[in-house]
Parts: structure tokens; sequence; C-alpha cells
């Protein structure tokens, strides 16, 4: 019996579970592959070619920009920029989150501001950012930051205001104390939406950081693009576009591992609903 539970564990996977990641990639990597292919037929031919350049010569292009090191000081910029605004605006979101979703009170009060100042256009305050905190890295930092704070507050706000009252009841009368109930049943009830709203805030983090530098910069992506819309180069401001996919892409990735994997303990059906359309 042993011997032939032996030989179970130790088969071969069959060929569908060996095909299952293939057709996972394949299906990941086709319509992107069918639209730079068709992007290659159409430029010159149905499309003109100064607008919107050709993906080989896009990709000469990034092969130059590393190669000669000139992209690098716009990335050490720029990367920078999106580390401090991402890192800032989830903090604070996360802070303030929790503390009004625990306080019923305060949130009455200040809830509303904050809904207030959330509907404000962010790029109409691109401008005063600049005024208040100079052409710097920080300009674009507050900027980002303020778009990934909203993101984060309102994703934690919800997480601890969808709390069952029946749990933190029952929690009080088995002698749970205020530490307790917050790392015991808010956190835990927070943490998805959290995640959520982390991974949400990923490309507005990149639209924060670029706007700030379209509007006044000494250096970074947004100024590479910027300046290469202003001397027709479409090939390199595509470059500048596909660098930044590429880092929403893999960012996106490492989130959605890290959201796996600290909660293994939720359902997998809950997971996907909690993931945006």
């Amino acid at each position: 019996m042993s011997d032939q539970m032996t030989l179970t564990s130790l088969r071969s996977p069959s060929p569908k579970q060996i095909c299952a990641p293939v057709c996972r990639a394949f299906l990941l990597a086709a319509p992107g592959v069918t639209l730079l292919c068709f992007w290659q037929f159409a430029s010159g031919r149905l499309i003109r070619e100064t607008y919107v350049s050709k993906p080989t010569e896009i990709a000469w292009r990034l092969i130059d920009l590393f190669y000669t090191g000139e992209i690098w000081p716009s990335l050490r910029v720029t990367g920078e920029e999106l580390v401090l605004s991402y890192v800032i605006g989830v903090l604070l979101g996360l802070l303030l989150g929790y503390a009004l979703g625990r306080s019923p009170r305060a949130a009455s009060i200040f809830e509303p501001y904050v809904m207030a100042f959330y509907g404000i256009p962010k790029i109409a305050l691109a401008p005063l950012f600049v005024i208040w905190f100079g052409i710097g890295i920080w300009s674009k930092v507050m900027l980002a930051g303020t778009m990934v704070f909203f993101l984060v507050f309102y994703n934690v706000f919800a997480g601890v205001r969808s709390v069952d009252r029946d749990v933190v009841n029952l929690a009080l009368v088995l002698g749970a104390n205020e530490r307790q109930l917050g790392r015991q049943i808010y956190l835990p009830a927070a943490a998805p939406f959290l995640l959520l709203g982390m991974r949400m805030a990923i490309p507005y983090t990149v639209i924060g950081v670029i706007v700030g530098e379209f509007t006044s910069s000494t250096a970074g992506l947004g100024l590479f693009i910027n300046y290469a819309s202003s001397t027709y180069d479409p090939a390199g401001v595509f470059a500048g576009i596909f660098i930044l996919l590429a880092f929403v892409m893999g960012m996106n990735a490492l989130a959605n591992r890290l959201e796996r994997k600290l909660l293994k303990w939720q359902p997998t059906s809950q997971r996907i609903a909690s993931e945006p359309n």
C-alpha cells in the first residue's frame, strides 16, 4: 500500500497540468502581440508613420536609451517620486481611514470634508503644489500622494466600517480590549480592502507623477515624454509610455502575489469578488 502511494506521489504531472500555465501565458500575450503586429502593418499604410511610429523603431529607441544611459537620470527621478508618493499616500490613507472607521463620531464630522476635497480634480492642484513645494520632486510627490491617499483611505474606511457590530460586542463580552479588537477583528476585516486600494493606487501614482512632471519639472520620464512630443518624436513618446506600462504591470503583478500570500485565509471567491473589474 505504501509503495503504491509513493508511486502515485511521484507520478509526473498530467499533460493538462503542464498545458495550463502555457495556455494562460499564451492567452495573456495574444492580445498584445496581435496589437503590435497590426500596428507594425498599419504604420505607413493605414496611418501616417509620423503619428504613431512603428513597434520596431520604438524597440530600437528603447535599446538605445538604455544602452547609452540617456534614460537613467529620468528613471531615477521618476522612480524616487513614485516610491515616495506611493508610500506616503498609503500610510496616511491607512492611518486616517482606520482612525475614522473606528470613530463614528469623528467620521460624521470629518468625512464630508474629505469627500469634498476628493471631488476636486487633482490636476487643478498641480500648479498650487508647484507654488508651495517648488519644481523639485516634492510637488510631484504631493500630487501623486494625494491621489493615492484617497483611494487607500476610502477602502480602509469601508473595510473597518464593514465589521459586524455583533462580532465586536461578542469580543467585548469575552474580555477583549481595544488593542485586541484592532489586531484581531478590525485589521483582518480591513486587510482585503487595503490591498485592493493599494493595487488600485498603482496606476494613479504614475498618473499623478507624470502629470506633475508635465506641469513643471527639471527631470523625469514626464519631461522626457513631453520633450519628445514637442520635437515630433513619436518613437520617443511611445518609448517613455512603454516604460511606464512595464512599471505598472510589474507592480500590479507584485501586488497580486502579495494579496494571494496575505489573504490565504480568505475564500478564493471572495478575493475574486473584491478585485476591480
